[in-house]
């Protein structure tokens, strides 16, 4: 039979849909739906079986308490404690070709072996035995220029007690946040630590859930990793530290397996940022402000604000990179454990992990970036940079504050 007719036969009326749109109606039923459509035909089955419609469901039934069991669909139809001993299996459906759903599915097995290595990494690698502070601010700082940092982070005791087995001796039941919106897009969805880690384990996601909690500190338990770090000579001075507890997110606890990792993004109010990285290998890729990545949508309205769309790591990865010209090519180096990533205020930047991984991560306002930090506070918040006056003026009475700051077209 061939492949157009196979189309018709298998999806009936739905033949004259894209695959797209056909997965996207699927992504509104039920358990017992998807199941009744797996039913219907060899091309009902394949849109039914696509793990983002039970992914979904998993979060809108348990919301934190599920134990992930090797695939969503598994996981949506048993209960907790119920497990399969035999691996789980899908028909061999021949004959029915659809590009979009094979791209989702390589995807999520994609071997990440090729990015892996990088033959010209453009960024400086210094060693904290020889860059002094000053040299950091000279160098790098106030140039807006991104740094590897080596030898920094080597006396922390997160070195050897941010490994997986020992956060579950300490954590095991404790729950994390995650970048997982859950299934009302309100809230941020948290795991139990070992939940989190059963899935980490096990998944094949095109987008896995990430770990990424900037509130671990304000917890009673959790907020024992904080003994375990220290903020970096060079990372010290921090103007925001004046907010106190009104201060916004601004530190990050980071677990992610290999191909999660964070779309192309600018820091909230274009602070700087460093990411110490304590297990695995990250593969770093960064724009300046005013370069627009290849691949993100941006729009901005008449005042200068915009908005960014960008797609996952992997997908970028895939889709986008192999058609970017070699003078367009991100700045890009791969992050090794117990190295300091610096990235400079207002970068674009994306994370692809290549291995699971664990860091920690924060944002900070200081003497180099103040005045790109104010000038968006005042765009954007001008009631939160009142604010910011008023305490940081509280603490630093002598700080000179930078004045005819722009209030429209800022970001063009």
């Amino acid at each position: 039979m061939e492949q157009a007719e196979r189309r018709i036969v298998s999806l009936g009326n739905f033949h004259v849909l894209s695959d797209w749109l056909i997965t996207e109606i699927f992504s509104y039923l039920e358990e017992k739906d998807l199941v009744a459509c797996s039913l219907v035909s060899h091309g009902f089955y394949l849109f039914a079986e696509e793990d983002n419609h039970w992914k979904k469901l998993v979060i809108k039934r348990n919301n934190t308490e599920f134990l992930f069991k090797g695939t969503w669909k598994r996981t949506a139809l048993l209960a907790r404690n119920q497990f399969k001993p035999f691996p789980y299996q899908r028909l061999n459906i021949r004959d029915f070709h659809s590009p979009y759903l094979y791209r989702k599915w390589y995807r999520r097995y994609v071997d990440l072996g090729p990015w892996s290595e990088l033959k010209e990494q453009r960024i400086d690698r210094r060693s904290a035995k020889e860059l002094t502070l000053q040299q950091f601010i000279e160098e790098y700082d106030c140039k807006h220029k991104p740094v590897i940092i080596t030898d920094a982070i080597d006396h922390w005791p997160a070195r050897t007690e941010w490994t997986v087995e020992k956060l579950l001796q300490r954590f095991e039941h404790h729950k994390f946040k995650t970048d997982e919106v859950d299934y009302f897009g309100k809230a941020k969805l948290y795991m139990v630590l070992s939940d989190y880690i059963a899935y980490a384990k096990q998944q094949h996601d095109e987008d896995p859930i990430y770990l990424f909690d900037d509130k671990f500190g304000e917890r009673e338990e959790a907020k024992k990793l904080l003994e375990d770090y220290e903020i970096p000579i060079y990372f010290k001075e921090d103007y925001f530290e004046s907010l106190a507890e009104e201060r916004p997110p601004y530190r990050w606890f980071v677990i992610g397996p290999q191909r999660s990792g964070s779309p192309f993004h600018i820091d909230p109010y274009r602070t700087s940022a460093w990411n110490a990285l304590l297990v695995g290998r990250k593969r770093w890729a960064l724009y300046p402000y005013d370069e627009h990545p290849p691949g993100v949508d941006i729009d901005y309205d008449s005042d200068g604000n915009f908005d960014s769309d960008s797609p996952e790591p992997v997908k970028w990865f895939v889709d986008t990179y192999p058609h970017i010209p070699e003078d367009k090519k991100p700045i890009e180096c791969i992050l090794e454990a117990g190295e300091i990533m610096y990235v400079p205020s207002g970068w674009w930047h994306q994370v692809l992990n290549l291995t699971d991984t664990i860091c920690v991560t924060q944002n900070f306002c200081n003497a180099q970036n103040f005045e790109i930090v104010c000038a968006e506070l005042n765009f954007d918040d001008d009631d939160f940079y009142e604010e910011f006056q008023e305490k940081l003026s509280a603490v630093r009475p002598n700080i000179q504050w930078p004045t005819n700051l722009p209030t429209s077209g800022f970001r063009k």
